[in-house]
């Protein structure tokens, strides 16, 4: 076991070293910024109560600053995220070896998420994704080792600096305050059968998590009289709302929103190539421009560029218009299911290392089918417990994930990537399992005839 062990951490770092290799020679490692780059370089660090009342999180604006004080620059921060992301992959690989995993089968569960979407397209950009990702893989690795033993103080207190790195980086991980527990009491119940202990697990998973969410709300509320992450969900909410609003709407709004809703309106009449079709390609394509040319501007005119009472008004605004006319918002929702389910089905088709396995499956598949294995599974009876935690894992991590997002704006690639960040694992893992069985039954029937 040990030198099965040795022989996969030489291999998966013999991965990280080529995909930093082949990063390089495709000029993966410039640093690369986005439109919203800016406002994570403009976050004010002057005092708490400023730093508090800034529309975006504290992290990625601080590992900014950090670089730009110790380098000078930002050209080693896709060096620092491509590494982060490698070292919380590695860590992974070891939560599961502590859980007490077949060796190949770890290695064939972390292997893919080295070669992510979000690694290949985002370890030079600018923006918190790949890093937010990062911390939620350290994350879920600590999740796994409490499920797994059902105790471990140093596990939880790691689990819970984890997630709030996560959120703290990029508020879409706010998920994982229902995820942990919620996904820990099923898996302990369900797959690791400890029906005794399994409300107790979740309960200490449930502390972990959202004890330090509480302590920085209720922090925020004393400092800037806002309880919540960040006072940010308005911006999001409004790009949705604001384009199913309509004129004969605006009467049934109260006084406070109307000057709101009646300046989106006119600014959203001036826009030339405005579509009012509610179909979700159109409304992926202009929610950019209904958050920052159209809601932005109207709501800073309005109440004196002060994002807290911004934020207020837009998401006053956007729960009237939603909850007012929930079949418009419904249709939104379906659309966009639909299109987070295609979206992360694509995106795991791109992996590479999935490229690889799928023609592998298959012809595993077919020697297996020979020898009479495939009929009666496709994994090792050795391998079915592990096969069941990644998929409970990665299915209940993207759903929560998605289910977050699409109530608040549309699953782009760019939130639809890091959701479905451990699927890969199960397609790779069922090649591996099924390679395993067919070399099992090989070795048995040598036996046999020996």
């Amino acid at each position: 076991m040990q030198d099965s062990q040795f022989r996969i951490w030489c291999l998966f770092l013999s991965q990280v070293i080529a995909i930093a290799g082949l990063l390089t020679w495709f000029g993966k490692f410039e640093p690369t910024p986005q439109f919203d780059t800016s406002s994570y370089r403009d976050y004010s660090l002057e005092s708490v109560s400023t730093a508090l009342n800034d529309k975006r999180t504290f992290v990625y604006p601080c590992v900014l600053r950090l670089f730009l004080i110790a380098d000078g620059s930002e050209r080693l921060l896709p060096w620092f995220q491509y590494a982060s992301s490698a070292f919380a992959v590695g860590v992974f690989l070891a939560a599961l070896l502590r859980c007490d995993w077949d060796p190949w089968l770890a290695l064939a569960a972390a292997s893919p998420i080295l070669v992510s979407p979000m690694v290949l397209e985002y370890s030079s950009v600018l923006t918190p994704d790949l890093l937010a990702q990062s911390f939620s893989i350290l994350a879920v690795s600590l999740w796994l080792m409490v499920v797994h033993t059902g105790r471990s103080l140093r596990a939880c207190i790691g689990l819970s600096v984890f997630v709030f790195l996560a959120y703290q980086t990029k508020p879409s991980y706010l998920f994982l305050l229902a995820f942990v527990p919620i996904g820990g009491l099923t898996a302990r119940w369900w797959l690791h059968s400890e029906n005794r202990d399994a409300w107790k697990v979740c309960l200490r998973l449930s502390v972990a998590s959202l004890v330090p969410f509480l302590g920085w709300c209720t922090l925020r509320w004393f400092v800037v009289g806002h309880f919540g992450l960040v006072s940010f969900g308005g911006y999001n909410i409004i790009g949705i709302a604001g384009q199913l609003l309509k004129p004969d709407w605006t009467n049934q709004l109260t006084s406070d929103v109307q000057p709101l809703a009646d300046e989106v309106l006119k600014r959203r009449d001036r826009q030339g190539d405005w579509s009012e079709d509610a179909s979700y390609d159109n409304m992926e394509s202009h929610f950019n421009a209904m958050v920052w040319e159209i809601a932005v501007p109207a709501a800073s005119e309005l109440y004196e560029s002060d994002s807290r009472v911004m934020n207020r008004q837009m998401a006053n605004l956007s729960g009237q218009i939603l909850f007012g006319h929930p079949r418009s918002y419904a249709t939104w929702l379906w659309m966009a299911v639909k299109r987070a389910i295609r979206a992360s089905i694509e995106l795991t088709l791109r992996n590479p290392i999935v490229a690889i396995s799928i023609p592998m499956l298959l012809v595993a598949f077919a020697v297996g089918w020979r020898n009479g294995s495939s009929r009666r599974g496709c994994v090792a009876l050795e391998c079915e417990r592990e096969f069941q935690m990644i998929v409970w894992t990665a299915i209940g991590y993207a759903m929560c994930k998605l289910g977050l997002v699409i109530l608040v704006e549309p699953p782009i690639d760019r939130y639809c990537a890091p959701a479905a960040v451990f699927i890969p694992s199960i397609l790779v893992m069922v090649a591996c399992g099924m390679v395993l069985r067919i070399k099992f039954r090989s070795r048995k029937s040598k036996r046999a005839r020996g």
